[in-house]
């Protein structure tokens, strides 16, 4: 049945409006991707969609100096140097949105034969957003009903924060210089960062301090060359990826692959018709979770308190 239809008196039944229940597991994974699809940073991260709730990943190390000595008939000697690898997801806890279609909207779409596939293109995109808002800006794993938005997950840089094995520095920030406070910033990132990959690491900052390194490096070369070859994009070679949702004055560096986004297929969807707010209503939850593969492979630089 259209969704113009619900509006019709007397020519629908509760079951025409109210769908409840859970995705199949291709439909899941489908939601999944189009969520991801919807973001250029989440496109590029590594991302986990599976039909369980927990997972303990593992990963391939792409340290150097791996290599030990093999002798016939003994036993292999354990590598120290690969530290931990992989990582567990626990995607338990689900987050839910909530959207409306009001009935101008539904009368305004009679013909749209599409119009009920653009709506979940819309509640993927809005999914996408606040999953990578999450995953930067989130600080706790609440599981309470009333938890906040910034609990309802560890984020990356909270994550980056608190773990054993991930690398962290301070920098001194002068408000008197920004651009030269982000310059220090990012050397000190760089200082830490594992050796395997501190030159092949992106960076993550806010777009705000990567406007000041722009604007401080558009002072020292005095041309636009540095903006046409793409090098304002660059660190020493290292990749900046300026995101809005980043902290100001915090760097946060790392193989982009190392990002690990985790998304259970278990996908709920409820739909049902909202007499008092004359609109169509729909929910869905989705249970995420964020981590690194390889925390050594980590570092943040914040400023100094």
């Amino acid at each position: 049945m259209r969704l113009s239809e619900i509006l019709k008196s007397g020519e629908t039944r509760a079951t025409d409006v109210t769908l409840n229940g859970t995705l199949s597991p291709a439909q899941g994974k489908a939601f999944g991707e189009a969520i991801v699809l919807n973001n250029d940073f989440l496109k590029r991260i590594t991302t986990d969609i599976t039909g369980r709730l927990t997972k303990t990943r593992t990963a391939i190390d792409a340290s150097k100096g791996m290599l030990t000595r093999h002798i016939s008939g003994k036993k292999t000697t354990e590598n120290k140097k690969l530290g931990v690898v992989g990582c567990t997801l626990n995607m338990v806890n689900g987050v839910k949105l909530t959207a409306s279609i009001t009935d101008e909207a539904l009368d305004d779409n009679q013909d749209n034969a599409n119009f009920e596939a653009e709506q979940f293109e819309g509640f993927a995109k809005v999914f996408a957003n606040d999953l990578l808002y999450l995953g930067l800006a989130g600080t706790a794993d609440n599981v309470a009903e009333t938890a906040p938005f910034l609990e309802l997950a560890k984020g990356w840089i909270q994550i980056a924060r608190e773990g054993a094995d991930t690398k962290k520095t301070t920098y001194v920030y002068d408000a008197t210089q920004k651009a030269k406070s982000v310059v220090d910033g990012l050397n000190a990132l760089c200082a830490i960062a594992d050796s395997d990959i501190s030159d092949t690491m992106s960076i993550l900052l806010s777009k705000r301090d990567y406007q000041l390194y722009v604007d401080y490096i558009s002072q020292e070369h005095q041309n636009s060359v540095v903006f046409m070859t793409g090098v304002a994009k660059q660190y020493k070679g290292r990749e900046l990826i300026p995101l809005a949702d980043m902290p100001d004055g915090v760097y946060l560096g790392s193989p982009i692959k190392n990002f690990v986004l985790g998304m259970a297929r278990d996908v709920q969807r409820t739909r049902w018709y909202d007499n008092d707010e004359s609109a169509l209503k729909y929910k869905f939850v989705v249970r995420p979770d964020f981590e690194f593969d390889i925390k050594k492979f980590v570092a943040i630089a914040q400023k100094a308190v």
